[in-house]
């Protein structure tokens, strides 16, 4: 078994890059055992054509099937998709080295089989996907008691996150399994959704399930998260050698760095590479109660995310002479911007990135610490130390590396749960049974995909 290759080892506080390489082989563990988890998950139910990963993962046990949100009669939108994304990813690496080939052919045919599913619900709903479905396909939301009720989906519904997560995750599935009517299908899924985000036709279908997280779309106030995650979509694109991927990519990215940093100063009261959640209709930094909030995890997600967009771009030759100086011209403030960020979300005590900053007071608004953030910044340092010019950021990058895996491996990593880890501990380093999202565990997405990234960005240095 995998977890039994499982070392646990630590990293100094200044790494070089051989003690980055030393830790690394337990990640290609992790990455194996979680899919081999997944595996079993799906095969123990024939008649479940769903990724299922509901587990609370402080108890180890599977929660109450009758559980209305967090049984199995609780589909997510947003783990289909993101897992149909890792399950490609993970059998293209695992295939890339020659591993584990007979749990690869179990994943395959795991992934063709939602692959239909997932296809099958659009048909019956206008093309879209809900955050919540029951196992027939049919979306459902809850009231205001907590109520469950029926939602209907129809032409005029906007896209939401559930679709931005399916149409890449069905784009990387297809396109892997060689299912050239299921490709063209997700294709134009995907870009619609890309026009609904640039159009306003896009809008949160995220169901809170954390009152210290509310999600819902609120009047005025216009967050980043749609064209931040929709960056990953163009990377799957350009991974994949689609020549329009690249003008995608660039228009997101131009827009996040126009509207959500503070670059040159352009807001005097904040600091350089400050990088809010959200405008105004105005265009301003959203200000609520004396307070300019920042999610340090989606800035950092952000960062490897376009930093993957632009190596698959510069290693498939894609792009023009003019489209690649502004690659080169975002990857500049990459290095800066994670530093930045980095040393005001994470919290060396607890060891965790809290998951809101407030820019004005400078100080942690919710000192929650979700897991899925530090993986994402260990892609996002791994990426800066393979571009950074100077020996100092690329030091630097391996020191964020370090302080990231090390609070991951120590506090949130689990070696008797299949290497999957805690969602969520608190500021006083306690676990705590917050939901980020979903119900269910990370089916190797935040992760799994994460550190694929981590592996080939070192493994190539």
């Amino acid at each position: 078994m995998a977890e039994t290759l499982y070392r646990g080892n630590l990293l100094p506080e200044r790494p070089a890059l051989r003690n980055v390489m030393s830790v690394l082989p337990d990640y290609r563990a992790m990455l194996l055992a979680v899919m081999a988890a997944i595996a079993d998950r799906y095969e123990r139910e024939p008649d479940y054509p769903f990724i299922e990963t509901k587990l609370d993962l402080i108890s180890g046990e599977d929660f109450p099937p009758d559980d209305p949100l967090r049984g199995a009669n609780a589909v997510y939108g947003w783990i289909q998709g993101r897992g149909l994304e890792s399950l490609a990813g993970h059998c293209r690496w695992m295939r890339r080295h020659n591993l584990a080939p007979e749990l690869r052919q179990r994943l395959e045919r795991i992934a063709a089989e939602v692959l239909e599913a997932l296809l099958e619900i659009r048909a019956r709903n206008a093309g879209r996907v809900s955050f919540f479905m029951t196992p027939e396909g049919d979306p459902f939301t809850l009231d205001e008691d907590g109520g469950i009720r029926a939602l209907q989906l129809t032409e005029e519904s906007h896209y939401g996150f559930s679709d931005l997560f399916s149409a890449k995750g069905l784009v990387a599935a297809a396109r892997y399994l060689e299912l050239r009517d299921a490709e063209a299908e997700a294709m134009e899924y995907c870009r619609r959704v890309d026009d609904a985000i640039h159009e306003g036709g896009f809008t949160t279908d995220q169901i809170s399930l954390d009152p210290m997280n509310p999600a819902g779309p609120r009047p005025g106030r216009h967050p980043h998260g749609a064209y931040m995650i929709q960056i990953g979509a163009a990377a799957v694109l350009a991974e994949h050698r689609i020549p329009d991927s690249v003008e995608m990519g660039l228009r997101l990215i131009r827009h996040e760095m126009r509207t959500y940093v503070n670059l040159g100063g352009r807001v005097p009261r904040l600091r350089e590479y400050d990088f809010w959640e959200a405008v105004d209709d105005d265009g301003r930094p959203f200000e609520e109660d004396g307070r300019i909030l920042s999610d340090p995890g989606h800035v950092l997600e952000f960062i490897g995310l376009t930093l993957k967009f632009a190596s698959a771009v510069r290693e498939n030759a894609l792009a023009n002479a003019e489209q690649i100086t502004e690659i080169a011209d975002v990857e500049a403030h990459m290095p800066a911007l994670l530093a930045h960020t980095f040393a005001g979300g994470f919290q060396p005590g607890p060891g965790g990135i809290c998951k809101v900053f407030d820019l004005i007071s400078r100080a942690p608004a919710n000192t929650d610490m979700p897991w899925w953030n530090l993986p994402e910044t260990l892609r996002a340092a791994a990426y800066c130390f393979s571009i950074a010019p100077s020996t100092a950021q690329r030091q630097d990058a391996l020191s964020i590396f370090s302080a990231c895996h090390n609070a991951f491996t120590r506090h949130f990593v689990r070696p008797d749960l299949h290497l999957m880890a805690y969602q969520t501990r608190n500021e006083a380093g306690q676990v705590v049974p917050v939901i980020p999202a979903t119900a269910d565990a990370d089916p190797g997405y935040h992760t799994g995909l994460s550190i694929i990234d981590v592996l080939e960005i070192f493994e190539n240095a």
